[in-house]
């Protein structure tokens, strides 16, 4: 007699092997049994809140911190993070209730919703996404000056209703909040040999293989991606590549065409191609790529480019040169970048 778990194993075996060989599935990219952390765009839950049993009076609230890739490592509260409580009847102004661990009042006033915002103090990124799930009372998060200090800060929208009520000995109900951080690294970029002997055939595809390398336990906030093509030698001005054809592979975001990038023309022989997370370079528009314990560091992004070079007595070459632009946990930004030469001959 065959084992069911045997049987669904072989089944999950079988699924790899093919999603392997069809190309579906990306070996390098794959993570089993790692906590992924919630990389990528921090996207907010958005709910509502519920119809339950509202709830005033006194409520201890107890923040644990613990590192997003490796949930066994515990951060301190009002060391490496601080965790201020608001007061905010329409989601604009906000009064603070005290922060830490400790016991605060909630009024009639407040509607049942508390407010929370999470700052680091040592060089962390809050991880708002990753707090969803041991946190299901977050019904909503953001990115604004929420205390009015000039620096903007991760805040989170807390249902407070059908709050359970005293333990055995406490005259107030407990909120647990589990806040997830990552630790900030600074990734680096691989540089590719140049390429040489291309040819003039149209329609020839080029792939630059870059790799982000982000180190394990952390996380690289990463807000812009820029390819820049300079015409370094050959006659005329004419584009030499395909941009409905070329593509950049984004960690977490995937196949991204050039022409989804936004063009400037810096002159008749450059070309900047810019592709941004979000309208500003913030900390919640960012593209947050991670490794996790035990995990991948290395990220491919590579550059696909579709060539045309010219049939003439010339050398066409040209200089591809691939930038990340990411937001530091101290929302200061960094850059790292790479240049490939493409080279006719």
């Amino acid at each position: 007699m065959v084992r069911a778990g045997v049987v669904i194993l072989g089944v999950i075996i079988v699924a790899l092997v093919v999603g392997m060989g069809t190309g579906v599935i990306n070996l390098q990219n794959l993570n089993i049994g790692q906590p992924a952390g919630n990389g990528g765009i921090q996207t907010s839950p958005d709910g509502t809140p519920s119809t339950g049993t509202g709830f005033t009076g006194e409520l201890i609230v107890d923040p644990q911190h613990r590192d997003a890739l490796d949930n066994s490592e515990t951060r301190d509260e009002g060391i490496d993070l601080r965790t201020t409580y608001y007061k905010s009847v329409d989601g604009v102004s906000f009064s603070s209730l005290g922060n830490g661990a400790t016991t605060i009042s909630i009024d009639s006033s407040m509607n049942s919703i508390l407010y929370f915002t999470v700052v680091p103090l040592d060089p962390f990124y809050v991880a708002p996404s990753s707090m969803s799930l041991p946190n299901p009372r977050i019904i909503d998060f953001g990115f604004m000056d929420v205390n009015l200090d000039g620096v903007r800060e991760w805040w989170f929208k807390t249902d407070l209703r059908d709050i359970p009520a005293p333990i055995a000995g406490q005259v107030a109900s407990t909120l647990s909040l589990f806040i997830n951080s990552y630790d900030d690294g600074a990734s680096t970029l691989n540089s590719p040999a140049n390429i040489l002997n291309i040819g003039q055939a149209s329609g020839t595809v080029i792939f630059i293989r870059w790799e982000q390398s982000v180190l394990q336990e952390t996380a690289d906030a990463v807000y812009e991606y820029t390819v820049q093509i300079v015409k370094v030698s050959g006659a005329g001005g004419t584009e030499f590549w395909d941009r409905g054809l070329s593509s950049l592979d984004i960690p977490n975001i995937g196949i991204v065409s050039l022409t989804d990038f936004d063009e400037q023309l810096l002159s008749s022989t450059d070309t900047l191609y810019r592709y941004k997370v979000g309208e500003t370079a913030t900390l919640d528009n960012a593209n947050y790529v991670t490794t996790a314990q035990n995990g991948n560091e290395v990220k491919p992004i590579p550059l696909k480019i579709v060539l045309s070079l010219q049939d003439n007595a010339t050398n066409d070459n040209l200089d591809v040169t691939l930038t990340l632009k990411s937001v530091t946990s101290n929302q200061g930004t960094t850059t790292v970048s790479d240049t490939v030469r493409l080279d006719e001959s």
